[in-house]
């Protein structure tokens, strides 16, 4: 990974966040009354169902169809709109063998209905997940059939799985033709509301058909407006939906294979008349007919379970995972080559996302390789597997890496191993410890590494016998052999520093507060100190925490808190430019000793620069007395900011200009402007020489109404393993509890201190680039002055060797810390990797969501050091070439073509796309200057590059919950004790109800959308009020807190509850209603649809975007 510039040894870069609600659209005010911080409405107002961005058409309201407008379908020249002939109208005469008639498509377009305009009933095989492949290729209309006589070509044997979809008489799941669609969960109206305020048409038919598939498990996404019945047939016209002669059903898959194979389904289409009929192909046999063998069994992941497990060529294995491809016909819209325009009558609907009952499925870690690998929730691989040499690596074009969250409390506990006087056993020379895939020789005197594959001796007081399997006898009793993690218990030879043994660091906190006009009049003094105080107790370390205030505005305060005395005394520095301490020796002092004296500098700060007239503000020099009063010690610092740093070194310059976006200069806006904050990290994080301690973490949280240069700011807790949170024009009455939460889960998690990390991995394969924050001490060893439960780091693998000569592959990450109790810790986590030879193994043991994860991290980093239009690029190139290595795959594997506009996805990385697309819309990196302030992107970046991989996703594709339906089981406590959350609905408008209401959540704020037609009686149960036009009233509910005697209000909120947790950002929840000016700030959580942003695509345009290019790839 590069280096910054002028800092040795940096490793990362400076994170982003964008308008009001994070991340919100382009062009917001700073602060509109009561609505969502640092945001401005886009150019033409509000973006409701009336008045939508830029570009886009009107949408009327979901499951409503304009009056009057029936949606026309493409048909030949001179046919009437909507594709439908006149009574009487009868079939073209056809054409000469070859010629093409008029407004027919070319091969890879729309099926043709046979005569009478009744189709057969279709038979398929549902392949992979529930999406439908038809056994046959298409028989293109307009080619010049085979002449009489000549031999049909072999048609591949399909094996034929199991139908997905609803009951009936349809085959593979499809369903007869005629049948209605059945609405979605999520559709019905709220239950007990009475009638609705009015009465939802149904769109045309055309809207109701699907796009050539089915979504996994036959589910269809929730909340999709307007299913309906079919409308009955016109006398001597063709039934609703039908297309005109040479097109296919919109909905269909598109035809796959040469010209003169079976149509789609397997049923033949009838010739039009004067022209033969198209040959049959011999051996086929619809799926489910007699003779057909059964379905092929799931695929689990495709991997043999350890240990010793051979990965030998599986002829059957390719066959299986090319069976589990998906296809997605995009609809006539996707061009048979690049350059053709996108047909209006294509749905997203379709298409795989993770949303609905599945959704977890959809971005899930796929099944383990080993029982004994650590689980997900503390290392997740980009895929389940290791290519063998560099040129299968070369044509995996995905990262392939890992997120290690190394703290996390998802799972509880880490299993504890003391080994008392016994040294840790680790490898003499990779220095790899002792984990369950070891393998042990020579009666369990002697073990292998099975990182480095070193033989090495067993010490006499860790040995132990083997049973007949080769086990040792103890296996069961030792932590670090039944399991992938575990947490050592580290002897006194892991506390040396300098040479020599030192004690532990205790605790240490170093609060730094702005006490400036500007901290003052927003009210954030006063809820700084109260949130202080109110966590005070919940402190680690016991009797051993230390603590120390500084204040500064044009002068630095310092407070003497010996325990003797019974007020704080206050010592005055007006020199900024050279800063020194007073009385160092009394301005860190013992928590529990000096606890009556920091209660009463708490009590008296808010009032003691009340009437404070000074605007200027010294961070800069406030910080290096900070460092001088803890750097022998090292802990945490706190900086609280209200305004940008103005006086003394480290100030802050205006240079937020959007015109630097798309030239050379665009990435100095995302990083540091004085050197100062690079090297004054670096100092902080380092460790001190002959054991003295430096190895300070620094937290920023910032406060400012205005411009605060986030970029700068954030480089401290970049490189000293901190965090960075933004309140954008903070009040105190609102955004009060979200800093009092968000402060107390900073000082009372789990956190590691005097911390270092190393990741180890096989022989043949090397750490290339880390990402997250800390500082690279050498070339693999990570300096983390703090490190907590909420951080995460992130590594990419590449070979050192042409070719891999171990079977599996392992990776290890090392976490070296002392606990707030004074222990010093080792926690370790390994895991278990086949290594592989065929390029089809990486696709099925693919992870979809931790390779979405590694790419924000990666695209995040790159902004720092490229323009933001070149990153987003990066990443859908690397997608392209994904799919086109596949689709090449599919079509060697299957002997036949594919047709142009049907996307061939991997069943594992199904998602994949949509979450590209999300990533490419998230604040970090998201449109230009004038679309998200560089305070905002800055904000989202940190977070991106600190966050869990379950949180990336969240932030990538936010979930929403529909919570309008009493009658469901959702917001109520399940058989585990945990609140059953309802099942999502894609992040699209057209798929809200306008009857309903939705909560949004992102990670970072969540959103209650209302829809424009919810029943009165919702906000009489959850707000107490009635429904109002008035945006300023809007925008002042809140469901909290909880109503007394209202059910809906109770299932509301325990929803609110189980959605935040415990987590490092608090989620505050705003309200939105359909049609208002403030649903212009939650449109870009609506990752599916198209933004005013310039270059931002929705769903269908993606797809047809990532279809073309890939077609175009050579």
């Amino acid at each position: 990974m590069g280096q910054p510039p002028g800092v040795p040894g940096f490793a990362g870069g400076v994170p982003p966040q964008a308008n009001g609600i994070p991340g919100a659209a382009p062009g917001v005010p700073s602060r509109p009354p009561g609505g969502f911080p640092g945001q401005q409405l886009p150019p033409g107002g509000a973006v409701g169902p009336r008045s939508m961005p830029p570009g886009v058409g009107p949408r009327p309201p979901a499951g409503v169809a304009p009056a009057g407008a029936p949606r026309p379908l493409a048909g030949p020249p001179g046919a009437p709109p909507g594709g439908l002939r006149p009574p009487g109208a009868g079939i073209p005469p056809a054409r000469p063998a070859g010629v093409q008639q008029p407004g027919m498509q070319q091969p890879g377009g729309l099926a043709r209905p046979p005569p009478g305009g009744v189709a057969p009933a279709p038979t398929a095989a549902a392949v992979g997940g529930g999406l439908v492949r038809p056994p046959g290729p298409a028989a293109p209309t307009g080619f010049p059939a085979r002449p009489a006589g000549s031999p049909s070509p072999a048609a591949p044997q399909v094996a034929a799985a199991a139908p997905v979809g609803p009951p009936g008489p349809a085959v593979g799941g499809l369903r007869p033709p005629g049948m209605g669609i059945a609405a979605p969960p999520g559709m019905a109206r709220p239950v007990g509301f009475g009638a609705p305020p009015q009465q939802q048409q149904q769109p045309p038919p055309q809207q109701q058909q699907q796009l050539g598939m089915q979504p996994p498990g036959g589910f269809r996404p929730a909340g999709l407006p307007g299913l309906g019945a079919p409308r009955p047939g016109v006398p001597g016209m063709q039934p609703p939906g039908m297309q005109p002669p040479g097109m296919q059903q919109v909905g269909q898959q598109a035809a796959m294979g040469p010209p003169g194979a079976a149509g789609p389904y397997g049923a033949m289409r009838p010739a039009a008349p004067g022209m033969p009929p198209p040959p049959t192909v011999p051996g086929m046999r619809p799926p489910g007919a007699p003779g057909m063998g059964a379905p092929p069994p799931a695929l689990g992941g495709g991997m043999q379970p350890h240990p010793g497990a051979g990965m030998g060529y599986d002829s059957s294995g390719m066959q299986a995972a090319l069976d589990s491809f998906e296809t997605l016909s995009l609809g006539p819209g996707a061009p048979a080559g690049p350059g053709q325009p996108v047909d209006a009558a294509a749905t997203a609907a379709a298409f795989p996302r993770p949303a609905g009952p599945a959704a977890e499925e959809a971005i899930g870690p796929p099944p383990p390789y080993a029982a004994t690998n650590c689980k997900p929730q503390y290392m997740r691989v980009t895929t389940q597997a290791v290519p063998n040499s560099q040129a299968l690596k070369a044509r995996w074009h995905l990262p392939l890496g890992a997120v290690v969250h190394p703290m996390s409390e998802a799972l509880g506990e880490v299993p504890v191993a003391n080994p008392g006087a016994t040294a840790i056993i680790r490898c003499k020379r990779c220095r790899t410890y002792m984990n369950p895939f070891m393998a042990w020789t020579d009666g369990g005197r002697r073990f292998v590494c099975n990182v480095c594959q070193l033989m090495n001796e067993v010490p006499v007081e860790y040995f132990c016998s083997l049973d007949a399997s080769g086990r040792r006898m103890d296996h069961d009793q030792r932590p670090e052999l039944y399991g992938g993690s575990v947490e050592y218990v580290a002897p006194a030879e892991y506390m040396v520093g300098g040479g020599r043994v030192r004690p532990p660091m205790p605790p240490t906190y170093v609060f730094v507060i702005d006490v400036s006009f500007a901290a003052v009049s927003s009210g954030m003094l006063r809820a700084v100190c109260a949130a202080i105080k109110d966590s005070i107790d919940q402190l680690p370390g016991e009797d051993r925490t230390q603590i120390a205030f500084i204040t500064f505005d044009s002068a630095l305060h310092f407070y003497n808190l010996k325990s003797s005395l019974a007020q704080p005394q206050m010592m005055v520095v007006p020199e900024v430019e050279e800063p020194f301490v007073p009385l160092p020796d009394d301005l860190l002092v013992n928590l529990r000793e000096s606890r009556h004296v920091v209660d009463s500098l708490l009590d008296s700060l808010p009032n003691s620069f009340a009437r404070t007239q000074a605007v200027e503000s010294a961070m800069g020099p406030a910080l290096q007395a900070a460092f001088l009063v803890m750097n022998h010690i090292g802990g945490k610092l706190l900086l609280f900011q209200a305004a940008a740093p103005s006086l003394g070194i480290g100030r802050i310059k205006a240079r937020d200009n959007p015109a630097l976006y798309g030239t050379d200069r665009e990435y100095t806006l995302r990083c540091p402007d004085d050197p100062f904050y690079k090297r004054f990290s670096a100092e902080a994080s380092r460790q001190a020489r002959n054991g003295g301690k430096f190895q300070i973490c620094v937290d920023v949280f910032a406060f400012g109404a205005t411009y605060m240069d986030l970029p700068s700011l954030g480089a401290l807790p970049k490189y000293t393993g901190g965090q960075l949170y933004y309140y954008p024009g903070f009040n105190a009455d609102k955004d009060g509890p979200k800093l009092a939460v968000e402060v107390q889960r900073n000082l009372t998690r789990e956190t590691a201190w005097e911390a270092v990390m190393r990741i180890r991995c096989s022989k043949g394969l090397r750490i290339s680039a880390f990402y997250g924050h800390f500082f690279i001490r050498s070339t693999d060893l990570l300096a983390l002055p703090a490190c907590d439960s909420d951080k995460s780091f992130a590594v990419e693998i590449q070979h050192e060797e042409t070719l891999l000569s171990g079977q599996v592959a392992y990776i290890q990450s090392a976490l070296l810390y002392t606990n707030s109790t004074g222990e010093r810790r080792i926690r370790v986590h390994t895991m278990a990797l086949p290594v592989v030879s065929d390029l089809i193994e990486l696709y099925k043991a693919g992870d979809a969501g931790g390779t979405a994860a590694l790419l924000a991290k990666v695209s995040v980093e790159r902004s720092y050091s490229a323009k933001l239009d070149d990153v987003r690029t990066g990443v859908q190139q690397r997608l392209v070439a994904a799919l086109r290595e596949y689709r090449m795959l599919h079509m060697r594997g299957q002997g036949m073509g594919v047709s142009h506009n049907s996307m061939v996805l991997p069943e594992r990385l199904k998602s994949l796309p949509v979450l590209c697309l999300g990533l490419s819309k998230v604040a970090a990196l998201r449109g230009t200057g004038r679309d998200v302030n560089s305070d905002e992107r800055a904000a989202v970046g940190h977070e991106i590059i600190s966050g869990s991989s379950y949180d990336i996703l969240k932030l990538i594709y936010p979930c929403c919950y529909p919570v309008y339906d009493p009658s469901e089981a959702w917001g109520v406590e399940g058989p585990d004790g945990r609140i059953v959350l309802p099942p999502t609905a894609p992040a699209g408008l057209e798929y809200f109800n306008p009857a309903g209401a939705y909560l949004i959540d992102n990670g970072r704020i969540i959103v209650l959308w209302l829809g424009q037609s919810l029943h009165p009686a919702f906000y009489q149960e959850v707000f107490g009020v009635v429904p109002s036009s008035n945006s300023a009233e809007m925008a002042a509910l809140n469901p909290e807190p909880e109503r007394p005697g209202s059910e809906l209000s109770r299932r509301i909120n325990a929803m609110l509850r189980a959605l935040r947790g415990r987590k490092e950002l608090f989620q505050e929840c705003y309200v939105v209603r359909q049609g208002l000016p403030m649903e212009a700030h939650c449109m870009p959580y609506f990752i599916e649809d198209r933004l005013p942003a310039a270059g931002t695509q929705g769903y269908l345009d993606y797809m047809v975007q990532l279809q073309k290019s890939v077609m175009a790839m050579k």
